[in-house]
């Protein structure tokens, strides 16, 4: 059975990579003010970070790690393909189940555009579509390394998947941030809200639909158990959403921006992010990408002025931490809340008094 570490000595090898691509120019870091508007009614303590220089930052190939290019203009460039810049080339690996398996490669690369230090990247060495769930070989690397980087620093690793998720590459990765703080914004509301039953995915109590799935495998599990594991707690989180479209669909087409009720759908078509620390998965699906400001009084308080904001959310919104790039925006979010900007990019939740729904979240699937 293959017993060696996943990415072995990760941590030091990241911290000196970014030091030295930031002194090399190959990195761009851009400072942020950050602003904490802790929600009254459910306490958390959301993140909201202020950076006007992104701005004027490029749009294309923003999560770069390479310096593939192309001939044919036609042909978007995939910034995650080889030969890899090396200043910004942290590792790579071949992670396998056990000693019989190929196993599936894998490179560490640094986030070339970066508004929290050490910013990074676990991309799939072969091109594989970001639309496709994550693979329990997949969870199981994103999960080692959070574990492993977690004995010196916490750090939270999330998916953007689908047009309305807030992805920036059609080519597979998973990013990876560290928590200064050592605590995530949701950490001590899920912890709040766990079920009787810990092994049974939950919804939190909030205005838009959610699935969690606390992770705590047996600590004699063998790789390929937690393999099996770790890919089963995610499959159980995309049943549910599946389960939870499929339902508005029928009842309520509108929600899921559907003229008349459905019952087909494609899971390459879903838009959902994916949040992962050491101690759970939090799986949200999208039904757009962008807050608006609907009325002048988002914007201004009630008189005429500027016309609606947009605040563009990702993964990192639903793990309570979001960015503007202007001060109006962010007066926007000040005014309305962040848990109303998730709730209008997200589906609506749940709902338990409907007789169809049990109690627990986890005897839907």
């Amino acid at each position: 059975m293959t017993s060696s570490a996943v990415f072995a000595g990760l941590a030091p090898r990241l911290k000196s990579q970014y030091n030295a691509a930031l002194k090399a120019g190959s990195l761009h870091f851009t400072d942020s003010d950050e602003v904490e508007l802790e929600d009254e009614a459910t306490g958390i303590p959301f993140e909201v970070r202020y950076a006007p220089a992104l701005a004027k930052k490029p749009t294309a190939n923003k999560d770069s790690g390479s310096t593939a290019s192309t001939a044919d203009d036609s042909k978007p460039v995939d910034p995650f393909a080889p030969p890899y810049q090396q200043d910004l080339l942290v590792a790579e690996e071949t992670v396998k189940e056990d000693d019989d398996d190929a196993g599936e490669g894998f490179v560490v690369l640094l986030n070339k555009f970066c508004v929290t230090p050490r910013h990074f990247l676990l991309v799939t060495k072969d091109f594989r579509k970001q639309t496709t769930p994550v693979s329990p070989l997949e969870t199981f690397t994103a999960w080692s390394i959070l574990k492993q980087l977690g004995s010196r620093e916490k750090h939270l690793a999330f998916f953007n998947c689908g047009d309305e998720s807030g992805a920036s590459q059609p080519h597979k990765h998973l990013q990876f941030i560290p928590i200064s703080t050592g605590m995530a914004p949701f950490d001590s509301y899920i912890d709040a809200h766990k079920p009787a039953k810990p092994q049974q995915p939950f919804q939190l109590p909030l205005p838009y639909a959610n699935f969690t799935a606390l992770i705590d495998p047996p600590s004699s599990a063998s790789r390929s158990d937690l393999v099996a594991y770790l890919g089963q707690r995610f499959l159980e989180l995309l049943d549910l959403m599946i389960d939870h479209r499929r339902r508005l669909s029928l009842s309520d087409p509108a929600a899921l921006g559907l003229d008349a009720p459905t019952r087909g759908m494609r899971l390459s078509e879903l838009s959902y992010n994916v949040v992962m620390t050491q101690q759970y998965l939090h799986l949200v699906p999208r039904r757009r990408e962008k807050y608006t400001a609907r009325a002048s009084s988002d914007v201004d308080g009630g008189g005429e002025g500027a016309p609606g904001r947009t605040v563009s959310v990702n993964a990192l919104g639903f793990a309570g931490m979001v960015l503007v790039k202007d001060e109006a925006t962010l007066e926007v979010v000040k005014r309305v809340g962040v848990l109303e900007v998730l709730k209008e990019v997200g589906l609506p939740p749940l709902e338990f008094s409907d007789p169809q729904h049990a109690e627990d979240v986890g005897e839907l699937a």
